[in-house]
């Protein structure tokens, strides 16, 4: 019995110590998240957005005057009418950005296509001057607008489902319709996964596709007044007056019509 005690003491205290430095490595992990700002950044202030940069200077500003020229539009679309407290935070290395994310192990994860991404309000951003293996200058400079439209969304509702924030995104920067010649060959999103907060599910159903033509659809059928309403809400059944698989299948509906005419 005193030897089984024994074990059973130093198992508990191995595991105890094991958990304790789990959090630790998790901790120091996410350290570099703690603070979108890097040493001896500099700002450009802008009409709707602020840009921060590291020493890539010409590329920033090269995105600054691309988006800054841009947000009003969208900002007044979605309803705003002065500027928020969105800042966009341009990292010369691929790594840096990725890490602001994810923490140190970011750039293990290699995600060669991962330039840019928001955090609530922030920003983050590849430099364009060093877009990494996967893209080029321009696709570099013309995501941050994509994800300034998430930020703006995160003021309306910080919570807001995937779905419904990247269909807005790409439907008002960088999206584009689907061809109703394309249609009778695509498989379409099960509700299931129009309503997936996992990203890579949501990529392999064609959400990018699709998602920018859910939010078309509801702006033809219901007007851009309901669809920035339902973005606040998420009410479908108080905005649309109907349940959300109710416009799903509506939605479908639509597809299969356009299929058929081709």
């Amino acid at each position: 019995m005193k030897i089984s005690e024994k074990i059973k003491r130093k198992v508990g205290h191995t595991m105890l110590v094991a958990f304790i430095g789990l959090c630790i490595v998790i901790v120091v992990n996410f350290l570099p998240t703690l603070n979108p700002e890097t040493a001896g950044m500099s700002m450009i202030e802008g009409k709707w957005i602020n840009v921060y940069y590291e020493r890539e200077a010409t590329a920033a500003m090269d995105t600054f005057c691309y988006a800054d020229g841009e947000v009003e539009r969208i900002a007044r679309k979605l309803g705003f009418r002065e500027k928020q407290a969105v800042n966009v935070y341009i990292y010369d290395a691929q790594k840096t950005m990725q890490m602001k994310k994810y923490g140190f192990i970011g750039p293990m994860l290699h995600l060669d296509w991962y330039i840019g991404d928001n955090i609530g309000t922030n920003v983050i951003l590849t430099s364009p001057a060093n877009p990494g293996p996967a893209h080029t200058y321009d696709d570099n400079k013309y995501a941050v607008l994509h994800e300034i439209v998430h930020a703006y969304i995160s003021v309306m509702n910080p919570g807001i489902r995937l779905w419904l924030t990247e269909g807005c995104a790409l439907y008002l920067a960088n999206g584009a319709p689907i061809a109703d010649e394309d249609l009778p060959y695509m498989k379409y999103p099960s509700f299931a996964e129009t309503r997936t907060a996992n990203p890579v599910r949501f990529a392999n159903c064609g959400g990018y596709s699709f998602a920018y033509d859910y939010i078309e659809f509801l702006d033809k059928e219901y007007g851009w007044d309901k669809v920035v309403k339902l973005l606040e809400t998420e009410d479908y059944e108080k905005v649309l007056g109907k349940d959300e698989r109710g416009i799903y299948n509506e939605w479908i509906e639509s597809l299969n019509d356009r299929a058929k005419r081709n």
